[in-house]
């Protein structure tokens, strides 16, 4: 049984874990990771105890029922007696079920608040740390630990009280059948054997109920449990295929966006009616204030959010008609906020391309000088870096992505802002490597360095979702407008480098 039950609790959870990776960026952005953590791990843990409740449950109510039979066999008086008491133990359990499913959301919620201060202080120390507030994370932490307490402490008072109410509710049963059973003795129609007898039946008939008692408690908690479990299973994403979206080999890279409308929440447009083409091979710079709406436009390149209406084209093909795998194995995004997963050098730069050879692995890390960060780590190319590329500067982090995208060898790159947080040795680097990187590629460039978009074939200036001007570096900087001004504000400063 043990053996079926850890079973079952691995099926559930590798279950949920391939839901969540079904989602899209939007499901995540409504959920901290601490509390899609509880689903996978304590969730799945309750409503996997709750189906052994259930089981065990049934084989009590039936020894339950065999018991009551032998006691009428015994004595029907007696076990008509007994029997009185089963509506008041049932009166009492659905009574109190309410405060067990208050209690057990509450005490759900607790444990998810504790989950997600926990991975938010972890992902956060170097703040923390770096105002001196770890007192005070620590006295957060404090409250929501307190919490907890309080809520792990009512939902075992509501389990424990019913366990005592049914003792109590037993023991007066008993106490009724001696004094009946003395009655019947004395009036000779019953030996002391058989009311002894009888006692002992009348315990095991009681000991399946009080069994019961921690029924409803645990079945609330479950229950709880798979209501949040059921808010994962049922959750759709909303980036979808079309019906009979077809499977794409190596794309040319045209990209066309034909008025599109986007928005993350309602009423709060980021485009309206959109529209840009992008030709194959061509380096396209976005520039842009905050909130411009440049990321917004290549996370819907990206497929990571669901426009609302229009068309985004690839090679003249709408994106939702084509396979999400095969699509996405077209684009190389590198970000501003490198992610590297916990493993070797090697299992990362090969994250993209698992089944590359070993010629073009040495090509992709020869490409952004990776080799000069290899040859100085203890184990080379197999040095193990922690969660979030720990024991790696930002400059090598960065690096060792590009190396990642660079052998993925995508026909359209997006580059986010992907050199900001480099320094210039390291940029420059980057810089040689971009130019062998966006050779024969569609490249889309989101940049607060002057040194990214000089060379790009167009730039396009965004503000508030919409493009305002577009041209070359030298055109715009003639036009005298809103590039001019970012130029002034931004980039000018950096020419001096």
């Amino acid at each position: 049984m043990e053996s079926l039950f850890l079973f079952f609790l691995e099926y559930l959870r590798m279950d949920i874990f391939d839901k969540l990776q079904e989602q899209d960026i939007l499901f995540f952005d409504k959920y901290q990771s601490g509390a899609l953590n509880t689903r996978v791990s304590n969730d799945a843990l309750d409503f996997g105890d709750m189906t052994s409740l259930i089981s065990e449950t049934i084989g009590s109510f039936l020894v339950s029922i065999l018991t009551f039979t032998i006691l009428t066999i015994l004595n029907l008086f007696l076990a008509m007696i007994t029997l009185i008491a089963v509506p008041i133990v049932l009166f009492l359990m659905f009574s109190l079920r309410r405060l067990a499913r208050i209690v057990s959301r509450a005490y759900r919620k607790a444990i998810e608040n504790v989950n997600n201060a926990m991975v938010e202080s972890i992902e956060g120390i170097h703040v923390s740390k770096s105002y001196g507030q770890e007192s005070a994370i620590s006295n957060q932490f404090n409250e929501i630990n307190r919490d907890y307490f309080r809520s792990t402490f009512k939902l075992t008072s509501v389990t424990h009280l019913w366990r005592h109410i049914l003792n109590l509710i037993a023991s007066i049963t008993i106490l009724i059948i001696i004094y009946y059973g003395t009655q019947i003795f004395l009036e000779g129609s019953l030996t002391t054997g058989m009311i002894f007898t009888f006692i002992l039946y009348l315990q095991n008939f009681f000991r399946p109920i009080i069994v019961l008692a921690t029924f409803f408690p645990q079945l609330s908690t479950g229950m709880a449990a798979y209501e949040r479990i059921l808010e994962i299973l049922d959750s759709k994403p909303l980036v979808l295929q079309n019906t009979g979206a077809i499977e794409v080999g190596e794309l040319k890279g045209e990209i066309i966006f034909e008025n599109v409308c986007f928005r993350y929440r309602d009423n709060q447009w980021v485009f309206k009616n959109f529209n840009l083409h992008i030709s194959k091979g061509e380096k396209l710079a976005i520039v842009g204030h905050t909130g411009a709406g440049k990321t917004s436009l290549v996370s819907l390149l990206a497929r990571f959010y669901e426009f609302q209406s229009g068309t985004i084209k690839i090679d003249g093909i709408d994106i939702r008609n084509i396979d999400l795998n095969s699509y996405r194995k077209n684009i190389g995004i590198v970000q501003q906020e490198i992610f590297l997963f916990s493993g070797s050098l090697e299992e990362n730069i090969r994250y993209g391309k698992r089944d590359a050879t070993e010629k073009e692995l040495e090509n992709a890390i020869k490409t952004v000088h990776a080799e000069e960060i290899i040859k100085y780590l203890p184990e080379g190319i197999n040095t193990k870096v922690g969660e979030r590329g720990k024991g790696l500067s930002m400059g090598q982090q960065q690096i060792i992505s590009f190396a990642r995208a660079i052998l993925s060898d995508p026909k359209i790159l997006i580059l986010d802002e992907a050199t900001s947080s480099v320094d210039a040795y390291t940029e420059a680097i980057i810089q040689e490597a971009l130019e062998k990187l966006m050779l024969n590629r569609t490249s889309i460039i989101i940049a607060h360095r002057l040194s990214t978009i000089l060379n790009a074939d167009r730039i396009i200036v965004m503000d508030h979702g919409k493009i305002v001007e577009e041209g070359t570096h030298a055109t715009l900087l003639e036009q005298n407008g809103k590039y001019a001004q970012l130029y002034t504000q931004y980039f000018e400063h950096q020419s001096l480098n």
